[in-house]
């Protein structure tokens, strides 16, 4: 009996996901081509590895004995190369984060990380939340940290952080004038939310879907956003709470998501996000 590394990683991803569609998905084949694949490898076997219900693939007694004996030839089998190789594999990390995280929390992030950043390769999308949201449903990125106003699907793990007034410490009148994002936004909500509650009179005086058009905006000295706490720029003022700028409440929750990534980038994302979330606890 030979099976190949490639029906063996097959099988691995079966077993992980419970689905002959998103396994194709990881292994970047068609669904026929991974049924081909899991049908191979049973006839090796000679025996299923897995029974087949509505919700998915359930592993048989068999099939979950060969799992734990197909990690450990995979991770062997990648460790020799490892080894052999001239160039050193690195762990490639799709990330994705709004462009204000990035630029608040992304260079202590990675001074972190420490030795284990010689072993990776991260691919940075900054984006709006909904956009880098629909990313992770499309496996177009690893990992990204959002802010939703509802947990979002494959939600890994939330924390809740404090959001500030944003301001050049110029602005004044009876009416407060925002920079927003888009009326989707979790911070506009917040802010109009916060103002209404107070009884003060408000109006959005910048729109953007950027970050460099808020922050500009805000150091015109007109105007005033809000931001997680931390993630402001140097010569832009954070503040609490002020006459006429009341405190908002803890939040929002950026949420860590991951999906459809290999085992080996998985543990690169875990490590990356524990590393976040101990940056960010208030």
């Amino acid at each position: 009996m030979d099976i190949e590394l490639r029906l063996l990683r097959s099988f691995v991803a079966l077993h992980e996901v419970g689905s002959v569609s998103r396994a194709a998905e990881r292994m970047a084949c068609t669904q026929a081509a991974m049924s081909m694949r899991l049908k191979q490898i049973e006839t090796e076997i000679g025996a299923p590895l897995f029974l087949r219900h509505p919700g998915g693939l359930v592993p048989t007694p068999r099939g979950t004995t060969l799992y734990s004996h197909a990690v450990a030839v995979l991770s062997a089998y990648d460790e020799m190369l490892t080894q052999v190789r001239t160039r050193p594999q690195r762990d490639r990390l799709r990330l994705g984060m709004p462009d204000d995280y990035a630029l608040g929390w992304l260079p202590g992030l990675i001074a972190d990380l420490g030795p284990a950043f010689e072993r990776l390769e991260i691919e940075l999308v900054c984006d709006l939340s909904a956009n880098l949201v629909a990313a992770i449903d499309r496996r177009d990125i690893d990992l990204a940290l959002v802010t939703t106003d509802s947990p979002p699907a494959r939600t890994r793990t939330t924390v809740e952080l404090p959001l500030v007034w944003l301001t050049s410490g110029t602005a004044t009148g009876p009416e407060v004038t925002l920079a927003a994002y888009p009326a989707a936004c979790v911070f506009r909500n917040a802010m109009t939310r916060t103002l209404d509650a107070a009884g003060l009179s408000w109006r959005v005086g910048v729109q953007s879907r950027g970050q460099a058009g808020i922050f500009a905006a805000v150091r015109s000295g007109r105007v005033v956003s809000a931001v997680v706490a931390g993630t402001g720029p140097g010569d832009l003022t954070e503040i609490a709470s002020a006459p006429g700028r009341p405190a908002q409440p803890p939040g929002p929750q950026p949420r860590v998501l991951s999906e459809g990534a290999t085992r080996r980038t998985e543990r690169a994302a875990t490590a990356l996000a524990d590393r976040l979330l101990s940056r960010t606890r208030p």
